[in-house]
């Protein structure tokens, strides 16, 4: 299917999300929506996806013009949507999730169980998929879990397949799984929008490119006239020749210790120490145990076995308030669920670990707060248009920062970052990088999980080497090979 927008523009009070852009994507092709957070990618897939009207402008398919009243008639027009963070129903089944809302039923008025599961067999068959209709979702990889949400888009014989951020928390392997796949889907006379901020995979995968700037159409082309570096350029609209702007500070002393850690079916024999204004990377594949010890670390979930020590005494954390009171705070790769609230304000967020500190007698002081937000705000570049806005409708790489800044108003000394730059653009990765030196040379420790291997690379000091829940070597990257890394991460000795 042919989809052409023409002069698409959408204005939210008074800001212009999108200004006369227009989109061009071709039959079975696979075409890269690129650009910075904030840059409208959004706002024009929720115009596709019958989100949000346009307040100007056209859409056209196979050169029919078209309205798009609600996500209904995206459906139904043969549009559908994967979004980053996607709705799935743990504790059921791949078939009902797939059919959510969509259940087929017999001539009774009951729903077919048979036939649903016979489709979804023969949907999971036709991706090369090794999962069975039965199993529950909870059960899945993230990997699996990401197959299911296209099979659900699939049964709706949507031509149109966007894809946003698709591979933000996948191994490699699992990444190359998924081209395989999309290009399935390609041959299959789909057409697909691939939302991403990894240019590797952009260039891999994409035939068309568009990248939009500040609401605005900056560049359209085929992907074999470009390359990274001018992707980069038409995206921040100046060339980031540094992204891991890496400060030379000199490592003091040992600062915490992690002692035989150990947690049934999660990890065992975690042995590690972090040093003041130290980078520290842990890297594995998924599944490899990382995250699972920093929750422990942070009290949301507690070990079976193991010490902490910090600044020299052992100490006890049971539950996050205990390691926050420590001076440890932990940033979770799942900001939606675990790090911010999207239906509180961008202020309360900020504010809302150090609530004791803005209010006396259990009454808030609001000048406190907006003082402390405001010196976040400038420090970490939050685009907020307003203090109560709420936070779930800022960009992904502006809810990042949101969650950055609450856990630096409690000024901690060990901050555990779990995938910091996930789902963020170019530029706001760079920022985070430049703010992660300026933190270690103002004192600062920092664990930072992450699967992008060059971010290990160009941030860190040492890597713990992560696999099936050991740590294989901690190597000074300096010494290290991404060869060599990956081997470890492998389970190759």
């Amino acid at each position: 299917m042919k989809l052409e927008l023409k002069s698409i523009s959408k204005n939210f009070h008074g800001v212009k999300a999108l200004q006369n852009v227009d989109f061009q994507l071709k039959e079975n092709s696979i075409h890269a929506l690129l650009g910075e957070n904030g840059a409208g990618k959004s706002t024009l897939v929720k115009i596709l996806c019958g989100v949000y009207q346009p307040d100007g402008g056209s859409i056209h398919l196979n050169n029919q013009q078209q309205t798009i009243f609600n996500p209904a008639v995206s459906l139904s027009l043969g549009i559908s949507a994967i979004h980053q963070e996607s709705v799935m129903f743990d504790e059921l089944t791949v078939t009902e999730n797939i059919f959510i809302g969509n259940h087929l039923t017999k001539s009774n008025g009951l729903i077919d169980w048979a036939l649903m599961e016979n489709k979804t067999k023969q949907l999971l068959e036709e991706l090369e998929a090794n999962i069975e209709p039965n199993e529950k979702i909870k059960d899945l990889s993230i990997a699996q879990r990401h197959i299911v949400q296209i099979s659900r888009s699939l049964i709706h014989d949507a031509d149109i397949v966007i894809m946003d951020e698709p591979t933000a928390s996948l191994s490699q392997k699992e990444i190359n799984e998924l081209y395989t796949i999309i290009r399935n889907l390609k041959k299959q006379n789909k057409s697909i929008i691939f939302i991403s901020h990894k240019l590797d995979e952009v260039m891999e995968v994409c035939d068309d490119f568009t990248v939009l700037r500040d609401g605005e159409l900056i560049k359209s082309d085929v992907i074999s006239n470009t390359d990274k570096d001018q992707l980069i350029t038409h995206m921040a609209g100046r060339e980031v020749n540094q992204i891991f702007p890496k400060n030379n500070v000199t490592i003091e002393n040992e600062i915490f210790q992690v002692s035989n850690f150990y947690k049934k079916t999660q990890f065992k024999n975690i042995n590690f120490n972090l040093r003041k204004k130290e980078i520290l990377g842990f890297y594995g594949l998924v599944g490899s145990g990382r995250t699972e010890i920093m929750k422990s670390i942070f009290g949301i979930t507690k070990p079976d076995e193991g010490e902490i020590h910090f600044k020299d005494q052992k100490i006890t954390i049971t539950k996050p308030s205990d390691a926050i009171n420590q001076g440890i705070v932990y940033l979770s790769e799942e900001r939606q669920q675990l790090g911010m609230t999207g239906l509180m304000s961008v202020k309360d967020n900020i504010n809302m670990a150090i609530m004791d500190r803005n209010s006396q007698f259990y009454i808030m002081d609001t000048l406190k707060e907006i003082k402390n937000a405001s010196a976040m705000q400038e420090k970490l570049n939050i685009k907020v248009s307003y203090w109560s806005q709420l936070t779930q409708s800022l960009s992904g790489g502006n809810q990042q920062k949101t969650v950055i800044a609450k856990w630096l108003s409690t000024k901690p000394e060990v901050l555990i970052l779990d995938e910091p730059t996930k789902g963020i653009d170019v530029r706001s990765k760079s920022a985070v990088h430049e703010f992660m030196g300026e933190l270690v040379g103002e004192g600062m420790s920092i664990i930072m999980v992450s699967s992008e291997l060059p971010e290990i690379l160009g941030m860190c000091d040492r890597v713990v080497v992560m696999y099936k829940g050991l740590i294989k070597d901690i190597l000074d990257v300096k010494d290290a090979s991404s060869e060599q890394i990956v081997k470890l991460a492998s389970g190759e000795s």
